[in-house]
């Protein structure tokens, strides 16, 4: 009996060891400054994993509209570079403020080797001036975040909070501009649109989302100088 339980006991902990932990999140932002105030986001967690994983949940608030999950893989390089492998995923499951992902294979640290991470498509709508969460209106045109306290998942899916790199870009038409606590950014044209993009990193240090604050304020006119 004694042994039957011991075998239980090592099988839970088996299960509740396999896991997936961010270990690098790049998310990105496609703001238009429409008369909806909608946004396209696309996040990518790059991943370590214990165990063997066959499922995992993200968290995404159930006002975006998750469009596509992915996984891609290396297990090994090639020509210099890891030898990725991506499938998209099918039978997602949602459910309120949560995502259910089974995976076709296991995932495993021999698997993931080279190369680890989920992308998501999806599409959301700024939250109306004092929403207070995600990203919102703070006046008539502009916008701000606030992540903190669980509201990370009303701007972007994630697998959890923890501290991470993490790299922002936030694609604008010209005249734009976006402010953040990120200290390194660049900017640069996006090929065939009139838009650019404003990228941000934190570089080796580790941020957790709920920290990130950024604003974005909407294009200013072009006013000429006769004089």
């Amino acid at each position: 009996m004694i042994g039957a339980l011991l075998i239980i006991l090592a099988t839970v902990s088996l299960v509740e060891s396999a896991k997936l932990t961010p270990k690098k999140y790049e998310f990105t932002l496609t703001i238009e400054f429409g008369p909806e105030n909608t946004f396209t986001g696309n996040v990518k967690i790059h991943v370590n994993v214990t165990g063997s994983v066959k499922k995992f949940d993200l968290k995404v608030s159930k006002d975006l509209n998750v469009e596509r999950v992915a996984f891609f893989q290396a297990s090994s390089i090639i020509r210099g570079g890891p030898n990725t492998l991506g499938q998209v995923i099918f039978g997602v499951v949602k459910k309120d403020d949560s995502i259910h992902v089974p995976l076709p294979d296991e995932i495993t640290s021999e698997s993931i080797k080279e190369e680890g991470y989920i992308e998501v498509d999806y599409k959301g709508k700024v939250g109306e001036k004092g929403a207070n969460k995600g990203l919102f209106l703070y006046n008539s045109v502009d916008y701000e975040t606030n992540l903190k306290n669980g509201n990370a998942i009303h701007l972007f899916p994630i697998l959890e909070d923890v501290a991470a790199p993490l790299t922002l870009s936030v694609i604008t038409p010209y005249r734009a501009g976006v402010e953040t606590t990120l200290k390194a950014g660049e900017h640069g044209s996006v090929p065939g649109k009139e838009l650019i993009s404003n990228n941000f990193n934190s570089g080796n240090e580790k941020v957790k989302i709920s920290d990130l604050y950024f604003k974005i304020n909407s294009p200013t006119a072009l006013v000429l100088d006769r004089n």
